[in-house]
């Protein structure tokens, strides 16, 4: 005869047994809902933007648009693909210098925000000249830059670097700032180097910060290019769109626009899924 004891942990077994199906259970079913989710999601988004295109091009073909003000989806289209390569020539050249300028401005940007914020009373000094400068506005800068540089790719690149620089700078030390400090603590009483309490207990509690900053500084670093090109540019995607506007070619404008949506979603895609994967850690 069983024991009682013997019995019951054979129970036990089997309710934990159970348990752990049904968790595993849950967690597949909460995957394939997000994942629907997530296909409707796109599906919608899709569909929302043909709906746009569709009453936009019937706007335009009933006259309630004017075709010489807001063009017409089908003549952008056309337009687009009868002037593809010169464009694409254009958006690389545009393309180039916002990368060089954004990895400059965000590399500098969270190295100087690191280093000012190791030393307090550096922090209280220099945070004035930060609002100083910060509050410039960057396109009045655009004129000085290519009076520096000239009309190179180089001045496209200062104008994305002062743009880019500052904006990480701020959300990186607010990220530093806001790391609890027990953790520092922690890592003393461990007796830490400072290299491993930056590299352990610093650095991955700010990279929800830096990231914050570098999806900001990706929308902006384009957009300083472009306004960079528009002063003053023998290419880019912003000269083309000061030609095309003084032309009144609203069709070339708006394809421009569109390469531009495409360029800078593209980017911020990239950002986002570096986020994703580096934080990974934090959905474990």
């Amino acid at each position: 005869m069983m024991s009682l004891t013997s019995i019951t942990g054979s129970s036990a077994a089997r309710d934990d047994a159970a348990l752990n199906g049904a968790i595993a259970t849950s967690a597949i079913m909460t995957v394939r809902n997000r994942r629907g989710k997530s296909i409707l999601v796109r599906v919608l988004q899709a569909l929302s933007l043909v709906a746009f295109l569709a009453i936009w091009e019937w706007f335009a073909a009933a006259g309630i648009l004017n075709p010489l003000f807001f063009s017409r989806p089908s003549a952008i289209g056309s337009f687009f693909i009868a002037n593809f390569s010169g464009l694409m020539a254009d958006a690389g050249v545009t393309l180039r210098a916002t990368l060089l300028g954004f990895a400059i401005g965000s590399i500098a940007g969270v190295a100087a925000a690191f280093a000012i914020t190791a030393v307090p009373m550096l922090d209280r000094v220099l945070q004035p000249w930060i609002s100083v400068l910060m509050s410039i506005p960057r396109v009045a800068l655009a004129p000085l830059f290519l009076l520096w540089f000239g009309i190179t790719e180089m001045s496209k690149v200062a104008l994305a670097v002062s743009i880019v620089f500052f904006m990480v700078l701020v959300s990186t030390a607010a990220g530093t700032k806001s790391v609890p400090p027990d953790l520092i603590s922690l890592g003393q009483a461990f007796h830490a180097s400072p290299w491993q309490r930056f590299r352990t207990i610093l650095l991955p509690a700010c990279v929800p910060a830096i990231f914050a900053g570098l999806r900001l500084g990706v929308v902006t670093s384009i957009l300083g290019v472009v306004s960079s090109e528009m002063v003053a540019s023998s290419s880019g995607l912003g000269q083309k769109v000061v030609l095309y506007g003084q032309n009144f070619n609203s069709a070339g404008v708006f394809a421009v626009l569109a390469l531009l949506a495409v360029i800078t979603t593209t980017m911020n895609g990239v950002v986002a899924w570096t986020e994703h994967t580096l934080l990974r850690w934090q959905r474990v």
